[in-house]
């Protein structure tokens, strides 16, 4: 049930996760099982505006992009809340 729901770090639900990952370690019988938070730099997609790499050829004709969505795994169609794929801390910009 861990990967069940989408438990994006920094949210909710991942740190309803972390609870109940603590919950079980303790039933386990491990002596301790605590949860440190910590502030941390994340990167989250811009839905508006969502990276992608693409290759263009010599041209400039553009000859390959990423997909902008997945078709969702057998089981999780109707899961919402997923994020797009999307290049964690990849800043917008044209490599040369």
């Amino acid at each position: 049930s861990f990967t069940k729901l989408p438990h994006l770090a920094g949210t909710g639900q991942n740190l309803l996760l972390a609870k109940q990952i603590q919950s079980q370690w303790k039933e386990f019988g491990l002596d301790s099982a605590e949860l440190v938070p910590y502030d941390v730099l994340l990167s989250y997609p811009n839905e508006t505006q969502p990276n992608y790499i693409s290759i263009i050829d010599a041209q400039g004709n553009e000859i390959f992009n990423t997909s902008l969505s997945e078709p969702p795994p057998q089981g999780y169609e109707n899961v919402t809340d997923i994020l797009p794929p999307y290049n964690a801390f990849s800043a917008q910009g044209v490599p040369e």
